[in-house]
């Protein structure tokens, strides 16, 4: 299958139209309709239905997209991988979007053997790409997980994401009850389940069932929705660490619902990044003051982010 095909119906899927799919690969119509319908008769299924008036995608081509995104975006990262920098060691990352801002600026400078290549990518998706050895680390949110080749690095407490007008913006902790009433801007539950859970069980614990003005795909729409005044938001406590133009971010005490975020390698860790990324987490927490609580604390042990750095110190086994 060749590279420009899969960019031709990138360009088609997003755009729903050929004419603006050829302005956008700067190219006429006629190859981009020719590349579609090669594509179409190499896979055996049509991915397109065309009217007079519109392009729509097939169920065929809603599930050949992230494919296509993925494989383009492995190729794009396949010079940097062969090229290296300076004998540097590649290193794939995955993380979900809400590490971006606060922990991959402290993660990455304890990388300096490494010549890294981060993508972001949903919980779902980053244990399928570690599974079939896509990546060499994934940072993603998932409940309790048996696998030994992880760290759970915080039981992130939950934030009342309100915006700046909002009755609630002045202070600095808030009651979920207090919004019981509110729209809510929620995950898309797919994108997102482990985050989608932990705020209907925040709702719950506080006494009602959320009330959903959108469904989105990323931090950044949940928060610009909010930041328009369309709703208010639960999120992760990492993601008030950076400030967001036109959001307040407020804590909820007595809320026990919790948002885990771990970091997890290929089996036996043949990098040896864990503790790495162990190291750059505490790093995180002591510069930004985030995750206070004890991820261990009134469960059965796990292996945390401080075990990893007391067995790279021989202090402790391995987790």
């Amino acid at each position: 299958m060749e590279l420009r095909l899969l960019r031709h119906f990138v360009a088609v899927y997003e755009e729903r139209s050929f004419t603006a799919a050829a302005r956008r690969l700067h190219t006429a119509q006629p190859p981009v309709s020719q590349a579609i319908a090669n594509l179409e008769q190499e896979l055996g299924v049509r991915l397109f239905e065309r009217t007079s008036r519109s392009v729509l995608p097939t169920a065929a081509a809603d599930v050949l997209y992230p494919e296509a995104l993925f494989l383009l975006r492995r190729a794009a990262e396949a010079r940097t991988l062969v090229r290296g920098d300076a004998g540097l060691t590649p290193v794939r990352i995955a993380a979900v979007t809400s590490a971006f801002p606060a922990l991959l600026p402290v993660l990455l400078p304890e990388l300096p053997q490494w010549d890294p290549v981060v993508v972001d990518l949903g919980s779902s998706e980053q244990r399928h790409a570690l599974a079939a050895g896509r990546v060499d680390l994934a940072i993603l949110r998932e409940w309790e997980d048996p696998s030994p080749d992880q760290i759970v690095l915080a039981d992130e407490r939950l934030l009342l994401a309100v915006p700046v007008g909002h009755p609630l913006a002045g202070a600095d902790t808030a009651s979920l009850r207090s919004v019981a009433t509110e729209r809510i801007v929620l995950f898309a539950r797919d994108r997102a389940p482990v985050a989608f859970d932990a705020i209907a069980a925040a709702c719950a614990e506080a006494g009602f069932s959320a009330e959903p003005v959108a469904h989105v795909q990323s931090e950044q729409a949940m928060l610009g929705l909010v930041s328009a005044g369309l709703g208010v938001a639960i999120v992760s406590e990492i993601l008030g660490l950076t400030p967001w133009p036109g959001v307040r971010f407020l804590r909820l005490p007595g809320t026990t619902a919790r948002s885990p975020l771990r970091a997890r390698v290929a089996s036996g860790d043949p990098l040896g990044l864990l503790p790495v990324v162990a190291r750059a987490f505490r790093s995180a927490q002591h510069a930004l003051g985030f995750g206070g609580d004890d991820p261990a604390q009134g469960r059965a042990h796990r292996p945390t982010a401080s075990d990893a750095e007391q067995a790279a110190e021989g202090n402790a086994p391995a987790p």
